[in-house]
Parts: C-alpha cells; sequence; structure tokens
C-alpha cells in the first residue's frame, strides 16, 4: 500500500517521541513532513481525513495534548464568532465510499479558510505546515474536524470502532485512500 509509507513515518516518529518522553520531538519531526504532504495536493497517497486522523493518533500516544495542558476541539459557535461558520453540507452514506471521499474534500475546502480565519481571530500563524502544529490551536480545530470526520464515519461504517473503520478502509480499499 503506498500510502503506508507516511503512516509508517508518522508512527516511527510517534513512538520516539513517546520513548524519550518528550513529544515536542514528534512536533518537530512532524513539521516537514505535514508541509510536504500539503504541498502533494495532486499526488497524495492518504487523503485529508486520513493523514490528520494518523497525526492526531500519534500525538495521543505521544502525550502531546499534555504539553498543551489538554487539547479541547473548537465548536461551531466559535467558528461562528471566527467568521467562518462550519458549513459542510455534505454526508457519508453507508457503503458509500464516494460520498465519505466527497465529504473529505468539502471539510479539507472548509478547513483551508478555518486556518485563516483563527489566525486573524487569535493572532497565531496557522498559515505555515511546518510551524502551525506547535500550536494548541492548530489541534483544536482538527480535533474538530477529526470528531466529524467520526461522525460521517459511522454513517459510512456502522460497525466497530473508529480506529477499526479506518484501518478497514486503509486495508480494502488503498486505492481510495487519497481520496479519503
Amino acid at each position: 500500500m503506498a500510502h503506508s509509507f507516511t503512516v509508517d513515518l508518522l508512527n516511527k516518529i510517534g513512538a520516539e517521541a513517546k520513548k524519550l518522553v518528550d513529544p515536542m520531538s514528534y512536533l518537530h519531526k512532524l513539521g516537514p513532513i505535514h508541509f510536504r504532504w500539503h504541498q502533494g495536493v495532486t499526488v497524495r497517497r492518504i487523503g485529508f481525513l486520513l493523514f490528520h486522523y494518523h497525526v492526531i493518533d500519534n500525538l495521543k500516544k505521544c502525550g502531546g495534548p499534555a504539553m498543551f495542558g489538554g487539547v479541547t476541539a473548537y465548536t461551531r459557535a466559535q467558528f461562528t464568532a471566527f467568521g467562518h461558520s462550519y458549513d459542510v453540507a455534505a454526508k457519508a452514506s453507508k457503503g458509500n465510499l464516494d460520498s465519505l471521499a466527497a465529504f473529505s474534500h468539502d471539510i479539507e475546502g472548509w478547513h483551508n479558510e478555518a486556518h485563516m480565519a483563527i489566525g486573524m481571530a487569535t493572532g497565531v500563524d496557522m498559515m505555515d505546515a511546518r510551524t502551525n502544529i506547535t500550536h494548541v490551536e492548530f489541534w483544536r480545530l482538527h480535533y474538530f474536524i477529526n470528531a466529524k470526520f467520526f461522525q460521517q464515519l459511522q454513517r459510512y461504517d456502522p460497525s466497530g470502532s473508529n480506529a477499526k473503520r479506518v484501518a478497514k478502509i486503509e486495508q480494502l480499499h488503498h486505492s481510495d485512500v487519497g481520496r479519503i
């Protein structure tokens, strides 16, 4: 599976940070990977939601949220206050991978503008993919997106845990992983 290189790399740097008890080392190594992933829009082997799912999973495994004093997802009301309401209308349908891919595409577009809105509201540089990961605001945004992903994943496949749903997509639909 072509996307497994990226997932393996994220898992490796996450495990190293966990072993060192140093979540900041994860972020330092994640910065260039995150930047390169964002530069590869036309040739992605792993899509927006799956990539960031693994980024967050590894942050949690290496103790990263504690470094920020915890991470709580932004709320819809907060996005509205930032001047960028959550307006993604696409929904996944049971067993329909195309509908899940459409949701991924739509929420990625919304997310790009959310980075800008958060940055303008907070004064934090949210636009540089190499460094925005060192700010709790980045993680709050992506926790929100992960929660929306999990809701749609449940609609797509009501069985099992989110981790099992992700693994199933990556194993059974590896040629479509770049769209999710």
